[in-house]
């Protein structure tokens, strides 16, 4: 009888011991529940948090670079080995760092300034600054104080043009700047979507990954209906999108542009940033035996800097490389195989293909008649088609490419 008594009262005891550990503060039924935030931006430093190795090579590209806010002292941010660090400058004469409200570019190529209202700085022979040559030169005949900012949509994250003429709708009120952004410089979230609910719960949401060339092609293009526009004899910069729709890397339905790039990566500075730029070379889809005194690369030929971004070398050579990769190989020159009539854009052949002209294609090594282009020989125009195509004095050469050129897998 004893132990029936001491047994009940154990069970009683340990089902009390229970109802207690149930009614803990951890389990208490009013405490709130953790509910998904709204859809918004995160920020590329969340990002981070669990992309480190990824996020470590988006820094050192230029895309984070585009537009950087200041606050009165020249900006800090760059990576050591882009250029405006190597080469500090200051904002055009007559203004200091305290008169400026965003700069534009600087990572690599160009230099521009916002002013505190919000306009581009314009008219002076010196705003802009040109690093490979070291020089300011002017950035439009436009008034100082009415060129509007009107480039977020490829320069920031989170762009939302503005509709009126009310600059309480603009980014911190400035009358120029036409629109509202969540940051300066392209992040994680502008190719990828906000990401405030994929960092809540990685599982149940997921990010935008895209890895189609029309996702680049948001920002690198420039006529909307993407022919490839030119300007004073040269391809205008961020058309690569253009270009390869009027190549035949996207008439065979491939590569497209991350098949050769790693889009996280810097290419201008492939040598030095963390990661790979360009991540694959001719060779690993073409076979090619090159008949050619000095063995030129092919970007040498197919990808000559037929694009300007900030300066030219010379009249052959810009600052950028073209995507166009056909080579028309007449003896004809730029302005009369390339363009159309004034200059405005690329010849589209019957194929919708550009091409390059000779004078691209080979003055990157040889002369003009009037002595100008590369280091070695003068070379008319027609004594390269002749090269190319293996006729007349070079007759049998089978031209530059051995006639087994085939393309591999394909």
């Amino acid at each position: 009888m004893k132990f029936e008594s001491k047994l009940f009262w154990l069970i009683l005891a340990t089902v009390a011991m229970l109802a207690l550990a149930g009614c803990s503060d951890d389990d208490d039924p009013t405490d709130p529940v953790d509910e998904t935030p709204e859809l918004a931006f995160a920020g590329s430093a969340t990002c981070n948090e669990c992309h480190g190795e990824i996020h470590q090579k988006w820094a050192a590209s230029g895309h984070p670079y585009k537009v950087i806010k200041i606050d009165g002292d020249a900006p800090d941010e760059f990576p050591a080995h882009s250029y405006f660090p190597n080469d500090p400058i200051n904002p055009p004469a007559g203004f200091t760092w305290a008169d400026v409200s965003y700069t534009v570019g600087g990572y690599g190529w160009k230099m521009r300034w916002v002013d505190q209202n919000g306009y581009m700085m314009t008219n002076n022979e010196d705003t802009q600054y040109n690093f490979e040559t070291q020089e300011y030169v002017q950035y439009t005949t436009a008034p100082m104080g009415t060129k509007q900012y009107n480039c977020g949509k490829c320069h920031t994250t989170g762009w939302v043009a503005s509709d009126d003429d009310d600059a309480s709708n603009n980014q911190d009120g400035l009358e120029g700047m036409t629109g509202t952004f969540f940051a300066g410089g392209v992040h994680c979230e502008e190719c990828h979507g906000q990401g405030s609910q994929h960092a809540f719960a990685p599982a149940d949401y997921d990010m935008v990954v895209d890895s189609g060339s029309g996702l680049c092609g948001r920002c690198h293009t420039r006529d909307e209906d993407n022919h490839i526009a030119a300007s004073g004899g040269f391809i205008k910069h961020h058309e690569q999108y253009d270009e390869w729709l009027h190549s035949p890397h996207n008439a065979m339905g491939g590569p497209g542009c991350n098949d050769c790039h790693d889009p996280h990566s810097s290419v201008i500075f492939d040598d030095v940033a963390v990661g790979t730029g360009t991540s694959t070379s001719c060779t690993d889809c073409h076979t090619v035996e090159v008949k050619h005194n000095g063995a030129p690369g092919c970007v040498d030929c197919h990808m000559p800097e037929a694009d300007k971004s900030a300066t030219a070398a010379y009249a052959y050579k810009g600052d950028i490389r073209s995507h166009i990769l056909t080579i028309n190989t007449a003896a004809v020159g730029k302005m009369e195989g390339m363009f159309e009539e004034g200059g405005a854009f690329v010849i589209e052949d019957a194929d919708g293909l550009g091409n390059v002209t000779l004078d691209f294609a080979c003055y990157g090594c040889h002369k003009d008649s009037e002595g100008v282009g590369g280091a070695n020989s003068i070379r008319s125009l027609q004594e390269l088609s002749d090269y190319v195509l293996g006729v007349g004095e070079y007759a049998g050469t089978g031209g530059i490419h051995s006639p087994t050129t085939k393309v591999a897998g394909r």
